[in-house]
């Protein structure tokens, strides 16, 4: 949280110097957000429906992820079969599907890493190793957190690995 305020601090240094208009208007609360404020001065994106609706599915529960795609099942917005629980959602891309474009991850295929991290609570490292690679290796600790590039080697056993995990 501390880097949230640092950011904060940052934003109204800046709309102080930058736009003294936005930022008094701010201070006298005709802007109801910092936010808000920050969009006006063109500092930061106004965030579309679409970003919140990928935001607030990323915070959601698999319960709460669950109960909103029956909710778009019933309202027809989705077909029953392409509504599968959020459980299953996971390990179903992996197997027929490219986990890389070039050396790069695609977010399926993170987002699958993750889900198998978790379930097994295992650590990046202890993935490297498992796939052959040295456990102090942080390539694919990068690749998950950043979108750094991964060793075309590294993307072949991460397939396999993926490929054997899912069954379980």
């Amino acid at each position: 949280m501390a880097k949230k305020k640092l950011d904060n601090i940052h934003d109204l240094q800046r709309l102080r110097s930058e736009f003294p208009d936005v930022h008094s208007a701010f201070l006298a609360g005709k802007i109801p957000s910092l936010r808000k404020a920050l969009v006006i001065a063109g500092i930061k994106p106004e965030r579309t429906r679409l970003d919140k609706l990928k935001n607030s599915w990323t915070k959601a529960t698999d319960s709460e992820r669950d109960a909103f795609l029956s909710w778009l099942t019933a309202r027809g917005a989705l077909s029953t079969a392409a509504a599968p629980s959020s459980a299953a959602l996971p390990s179903a891309p992996a197997v027929e599907a490219p986990i890389a474009s070039g050396r790069y991850l695609l977010p399926s295929a993170i987002a699958e890493i993750k889900a198998i991290m978790a379930q097994r609570r295992l650590k990046p490292g202890d993935i490297m190793q498992e796939i052959g690679f040295p456990p102090d290796d942080r390539s694919l600790a990068h690749a998950l957190v950043r979108g750094a590039s991964l060793r075309l080697a590294v993307i072949a056993a991460l397939r396999e690995w993926l490929h054997r995990n899912a069954k379980d």
